[in-house]
């Protein structure tokens, strides 16, 4: 069965949406009160058939009937006239109108005789609009590379003539046919030039069904985030002129997006506004896709009850569509035998005039025969023998590059031997210094417990060793914090949720929860992020970078120090710099931040620290496609830098 989704295409290229909005509406009474200003005696003015055709074209999808006495008064008047370039038109809109009733044999008729007539005067326009209606066929019928080289050839057409906006429209379907077959990356290259033109002449409508493409592939490709950006513009632009067919096909296409990022309560919404709206404009194809999607969403939430009753009513549409569509398939074979029976026709005439000849070329077979014979021979020969010299060049092909192929495994494997090694040294290393670390604060803790219950210490000196108790436990407490965040990663990968992030907000939270410990140390803490610094990122793991850094900065700093925090954004990524007044680091220490080593060192006050929290800033930034750099001068305090990129400007999305 050909996929219904090709004839939609076909119909938006060919007239556009099926139900009369308001808008066509007034355009038909506008063209029919153009009419009769010209007056149908006016048989001189090429204005009268442009307008009929422009008649034609609004009640395609919406009354046969009316398109097809359009389209014949102008082709009658046209060719009256000899308006050869209206009839290049007339002919083709008829085409439309006999490919909405599914009359395909008469349909390419009417197309050729437009491509005749448009190549008889040059008009490559027209010739690229012929063209474009038969590629679309071949494609409906499944007939690919047939397709493809006619809207190559078209493409080429309006490039040569600077028609970018038709140009663009070809590098859209060209996008389909790509996707269709699965060449994805192909497809992307296509859509992105249709949608860059569309842009550059700033066709919101056009934007709005190239958004629609270009997210439908993006999602093919798992990239399913930049593919809901595509679809809410979509959505936005429909939404606003009322475009209930285009709201729709992008609300289906939402629903399938957020099915995919596993936002179920999102999907359910789009998918029931889509059923409804298809319901309510009687369109069969986008309420069978709304059915299929909330099918798959019950499905995947494991409400099997409510799966089986959509997938029940995706089947009913199916079952509709496939009974138009066999029709349809009807009349395309009877086309296809109404070509192979003409050819026949012109091959029987062929051979009639071809038995003049064989009487006089008799004489001359027996040689040409012989002389085909040797040759024949000979070629066989020659064809063995390179044949098993390509059989040989082949084998030792194969063999040369399993050999490479075999040696590039075992550089990878003796890599990531290497890697492992190192890994797992790195975290023996941190275990031992985590164990030791917490075993200290809870051998204090349970030693004052033991003076406390016998009484051996006084008040003043129980309130001292709470103190000190304090300032350990404080520090145990951000090493547990950050070996949980380290944990996580190691153990169930890093699982990266971006959303739009108000840099100063985040940074303010993380400052506030530090301002006791600053107050304490007596350390200034000031925020100097302009609002308008909004990156994209998972909310959680920056929040635990900057945490972390401030956390150093304070540690780090004397009494009466300052740590500042600092944001700009610079080209396609925002940047945050945390800069401190304090003791600085050494060369050594930056080297080792720079190769990603764990290493800690006391703070001003005596606070030990687990070497975890730079290794963290290190693997969240760039897990989010940002990058974590230090600068220091010893004595003269630090500045430590962490990117993520900056937010889509075009997004919609929110924390």
């Amino acid at each position: 069965m050909k996929s219904f989704c090709v004839v939609a295409w076909m119909v938006v290229f060919l007239a556009g949406a099926t139900e009369r909005s308001p808008a066509q509406s007034g355009e038909v009474a506008r063209l029919h009160s153009s009419l009769r200003g010209l007056g149908e005696g006016n048989l001189t003015d090429s204005a009268y058939v442009d307008t009929l055709n422009r008649l034609v074209h609004l009640f395609y999808g919406i009354n046969s009937d009316s398109a097809f006495h359009y389209a014949h008064m102008a082709l009658d008047y046209a060719a009256r006239i000899h308006y050869r370039k209206g009839e290049a038109e007339s002919w083709r809109m008829l085409g439309n109108t006999f490919e909405m009733v599914g009359d395909y044999l008469n349909m390419l008729s009417c197309y050729q005789h437009s491509l005749d007539i448009a190549e008889e005067i040059g008009n490559p326009n027209l010739i690229g609009k012929a063209n474009v209606n038969i590629a679309l066929f071949y494609k409906q019928e499944g007939e690919f590379d047939q397709a493809q080289e006619l809207m190559q050839k078209v493409q080429d057409l309006y490039k040569a003539n600077g028609d970018s906006v038709q140009s663009a429209y070809i590098s859209s379907y060209l996008a389909d046919l790509a996707f269709r077959q699965h060449q994805y990356e192909l497809a992307l290259q296509y859509a992105g030039r249709a949608l860059e033109a569309a842009r550059s002449i700033r066709d919101a409508p056009t934007i709005a069904t190239f958004n629609n493409d270009f997210g439908r592939i993006l999602a093919a490709t798992g990239n399913y985030p930049a593919a809901l950006d595509h679809h809410l513009q979509s959505l936005i632009y429909y939404r606003g002129v009322d475009d209930w067919l285009g709201t729709t096909s992008t609300n289906s296409l939402l629903a399938q997006d957020y099915l995919l990022l596993k936002d179920y309560p999102q999907a359910l919404k789009y998918a029931n506004e889509a059923l409804a709206e298809a319901r309510a404009i009687r369109r069969k194809l986008e309420a069978q896709g709304s059915a299929k999607v909330l099918a798959d969403i019950y499905e995947a939430k494991g409400d099997y009850r409510n799966g089986l009753k959509y997938y029940q009513l995706y089947k009913e549409y199916s079952d509709s569509l496939f009974n138009d569509q066999s029709s349809k398939q009807i009349y395309a074979r009877a086309a296809q035998y109404d070509y192979e029976r003409q050819e026949a026709r012109l091959r029987e005439a062929q051979a009639l005039k071809d038995a003049g000849y064989e009487r006089a070329l008799r004489r001359d077979d027996l040689k040409i025969s012989i002389t085909a014979f040797v040759i024949v021979l000979l070629s066989l020969l020659a064809f063995i023998l390179w044949r098993e010299r390509a059989v040989n060049r082949r084998v030792n092909r194969l063999l040369h590059e399993k050999n490479e192929k075999i040696e590039e495994q075992k550089e990878i494997l003796e890599q990531q031997a290497v890697q492992l090694l190192l890994s797992n040294q790195q975290k023996d290393k941190l275990f031992s210094i985590i164990a030791h670390d917490l075993r200290g604060p809870l051998n204090s803790l349970k030693g004052l417990m033991g003076f406390r219950k016998e009484k051996k210490l006084t008040d003043v000196e129980i309130n001292q060793m709470m103190r000190e108790l304090r300032s350990h436990v404080d520090s145990s407490s951000e090493m547990v914090g950050n070996l949980l965040y380290w944990a996580s990663s190691q153990l169930n990968g890093m699982k990266v949720i971006p959303v739009l992030l108000p840099m100063d907000e985040l940074v303010e939270e993380v400052l506030h929860l530090y301002g006791p410990q600053a107050i304490g140390k007596k350390v200034l803490l000031s925020n100097r992020v302009p609002p308008s610094v909004v990156g994209y990122g998972d909310k959680d793991m920056i929040r635990a970078v900057i945490r972390n850094l401030v956390s150093n900065a304070i540690k780090f700093c004397h009494s009466g120090g300052v740590v500042l925090v600092d944001g700009c954004k610079r080209g396609g990524e925002i940047e945050i710099c945390i800069t401190d007044t304090g003791t600085g680091m050494s060369e050594d220490a930056l080297d080792r931040i720079r190769r990603k080593e764990s290493f800690s060192n006391y703070g001003t006050a005596s606070e030990k620290g687990t070497g975890l929290g730079i290794l963290l800033c290190h693997e969240f930034a760039e897990a989010n496609k940002g990058r974590f750099y230090a600068e220091s001068e010893w004595g003269k305090g630090s500045r430590c830098y962490f990117t993520i990129p900056a937010a889509p400007s075009s997004s919609s999305i929110s924390v």
